[in-house]
């Protein structure tokens, strides 16, 4: 997927003041692949790191399957995704050796090493030849559900970002996100396709040492989620003078309309571009994005659908709505839409089950122009500063943790509130539950309640919740 020959002498990865060459790269990645011999499933525990972001480059470059979790997983999930996977290889820390079954140490960069899982049975599962990548959804509470991505899939999705951002060998980014997240990983994958630098860093633009990399390094874009953008509002980020950034992208989640007005105040006085794009990580992951251009009159829409891509608008019925301004669920179509959900290492075989078309369970209208507006879910789904979380998941792993309790989660875009009944004390719930689900935790709120709301068949009645989501 990577032509790292055809830009051997570009700067690729940088971290620490330390540069590897994409031809550096090229022979590192070599050195990892001739320890693998056939199609193999890698379970990748990701940081922002050189060597991390290594591994991942070689086993795309060859063909392998990457899982890609944080290297920070509760030991619980990853022995379950073993358990469910039967991946042959684990690319980690060494300092996580301990941590992991039984296995062999195969190849060593540095800090990072290659283990060969041994089996007490015979492992060998068929891989469909297609399948390159299994991605979380964002916001993953522990789930061992990843969305089943192809080369085909990741490629479209990252041409289209490069023709609309224009990313080009003379850019510069920077990492705010992890990329075993989705968006985190498009902005490598895109960056890689161009031959363009990628700076690796754990700091975060309220580190002041992050904005020390951008000014010394000429930085070109900063790319985030919609918290990003609230700290870059109170770090004050307008008043800085940073000649080399050509623009800013914004996904992960509906801005809002302080966010929205802030990043039009910056095109205006700091003379940047930005774009707000839309996405799920099972279209890998961009559906479409709202230009510089329409910025302004079309403030708040997620703009049009990205090239080779297109929307609709359905009915309860799964009609398709014609006239403008009528909500319905959002339908994309497009190559870039992933094959489908695996559960286990046996769905790995399987062959494209949703035939390039992603149903968003996003409520949406469009406007006279063509332009689309996001403006509910029809799901359970939340999105905690740009995590995907499911607030059935997260009911299901607090039942399962805290067995004397009962639960109830609600909420809205950033704020999470869990009503429990029984005894336990509200900032252990809400520590777990930041731990667990990887969210701050000023974004939870706990609430004690006598009873959990049911209907008469036994189900919980959210509407009757008796708290409110903006207490």
């Amino acid at each position: 997927m990577f032509e790292l020959i055809k830009y051997k002498e570009n700067s690729c990865i940088e971290e620490n003041d330390r540069v590897w060459t994409y031809g550096e790269v090229n022979v590192l990645a070599n050195i990892v692949n001739s320890n693998i011999i056939t199609k193999s499933l890698i379970l990748c525990l990701c940081e922002n790191t050189a060597y991390s972001l290594i591994g991942y480059i070689a086993f795309v470059l060859k063909g392998n399957v990457p899982i890609l979790i944080e290297n920070d997983q509760k030991m619980e999930i990853i022995n379950k995704i073993i358990e469910n996977y039967n991946p042959e290889y684990i690319w980690a820390k060494e300092s996580q050796i301990n941590e992991l079954p039984f296995s062999e140490v195969v190849c060593r960069l540095e800090n990072y090493i290659l283990l060969r899982l041994i089996y007490k049975y015979n492992n060998y599962f068929y891989i469909n030849p297609i399948l390159q990548l299994l991605l979380t959804t964002s916001g993953s509470t522990g789930s061992i559900k990843f969305v089943r991505l192809t080369t085909a899939n990741l490629l479209v999705n990252s041409y289209s970002i490069i023709d609309y951002l224009k990313i080009n060998s003379n850019d510069v980014a920077i990492t705010t996100l992890p990329y075993s997240y989705s968006f985190g990983l498009s902005i490598i994958n895109t960056h890689l396709i161009a031959g363009a630098s990628i700076q690796l860093t754990k700091f975060t633009p309220m580190n002041r040492e992050f904005w020390d990399i951008v000014r010394k390094k000429q930085v070109t874009s900063i790319s985030g989620v919609p918290y990003t953008f609230e700290m870059l509002k109170r770090i004050r980020f307008e008043r800085f003078e940073l000649p080399s950034m050509r623009y800013l992208s914004q996904a992960g989640g509906k801005m809002t309309a302080q966010g929205l007005a802030y990043l039009k105040q910056l095109t205006e006085e700091n003379k940047l571009s930005c774009f707000v794009m839309y996405g799920q990580t099972e279209a890998a992951p961009r559906m479409s994005y709202l230009s510089q251009d329409n910025f302004e009159l079309k403030l708040g829409s997620i703009g049009r659908a990205i090239s080779g891509g297109n929307f609709t608008i359905r009915n309860d019925t799964g009609e398709i709505v014609e006239s403008a301004y009528v909500k319905g669920e959002l339908v994309y179509t497009g190559p870039n839409v992933a094959l489908g959900y695996a559960t286990s290492r046996m769905d790995l075989a399987r062959g494209d089950d949703w035939h390039g078309i992603l149903s968003t369970g996003d409520l949406a209208y469009r406007d006279l122009d063509g332009f689309y507006y996001i403006t509910g879910r029809l799901k359970r789904i939340l999105k905690i500063f740009g995590n995907r979380i499911s607030l059935d998941e997260t009911e299901s792993l607090l039942q399962t943790e805290f067995k004397q309790c009962e639960f109830i989660c609600i909420g809205r875009d950033d704020l999470l509130s869990i009503g429990y009944t029984g005894e336990i004390n509200p900032d252990v719930l809400s520590l777990f539950v930041s731990r667990i689900l990887a969210i701050r935790k000023s974004s939870i709120k706990c609430f004690s309640v006598p009873e959990i709301p049911r209907l008469s068949n036994g189900k919980i009645n959210y509407a009757s919740a008796s708290f409110t989501i903006d207490n």
